[in-house]
């Protein structure tokens, strides 16, 4: 009975001894597990590419100079009213940071008979919703004064009679600028103009409606 009570005990020492080599061994061939560094740089980089959109908003300068094109009609009041005179005005603009300035050059034209408007315009427009506004219309009013010539072709003669008078004219103007935070501008704006002084003893003034572009221009 002795005996094997020590050969058990001798089997359990040997057990015992043979559990704490294996744990030796698997301590000195530990497998390295490989690390993943992600730095700063590389998390950023990948929020930033998320919250990206597509199509990038462009803010622009609050102060720069541009220039743009508008086309439209214009329809002849007073004296001469009936007539409808198709419009182009280039013009060049100058954006300060409550009101922008334009200096145009309106030409206005009709055929059968001849009618021109030919000018050149100093207007100033402000924003009346200020700076406060942070959409992408922004509404504006404000007038002007320019030279012109204006020449038509009367009727009733036998042979061709052109009557042609020039000087000064004023503007009054209405509209609204879209895509105000981007770095081209889309408008729409109504005008109404007279020359101040008679032409062909009648007056002449109308009103006119224009849809126009600005040129690309740089950002902040």
């Amino acid at each position: 009975m002795k005996v094997l009570t020590y050969g058990k005990t001798q089997l359990a020492l040997g057990v015992t001894l043979m559990l704490l080599m294996l744990v030796r061994e698997a301590q000195s061939q530990s497998i390295e597990v490989p690390q993943l560094s992600l730095s700063n740089n590389s998390l950023s980089n990948n929020n930033a590419n998320i919250d990206e959109p597509t199509l990038m908003q462009r803010p622009t300068k609050r102060i720069y100079v541009t220039g743009g094109l508008k086309i439209g009609e214009f329809f002849v009041q007073g004296g001469y009213v009936g007539h409808q005179m198709l419009a182009i005005e280039p013009y060049g603009k100058y954006v300060g940071e409550n009101f922008f300035a334009e200096l145009s050059l309106p030409i206005r034209f009709k055929t059968s008979p001849a009618f021109t408007d030919i000018g050149l315009d100093v207007n100033v427009l402000y924003p009346f919703l200020g700076n406060r506004n942070k959409s992408e219309f922004d509404p504006y009013v404000g007038g002007g004064m320019g030279l012109h010539v204006v020449a038509k072709d009367d009727e009733g003669f036998d042979s061709p009679h052109i009557t042609a008078r020039g000087g000064l004219g004023l503007n009054l103007i209405a509209g609204v600028e879209f895509f105000k935070q981007y770095d081209f501008n889309v408008l729409f704006e109504v005008k109404y103009f007279i020359l101040l002084r008679e032409f062909g003893d009648k007056t002449y003034n109308g009103i006119g409606i224009n849809i126009g572009v600005t040129l690309p221009h740089g950002r902040d």
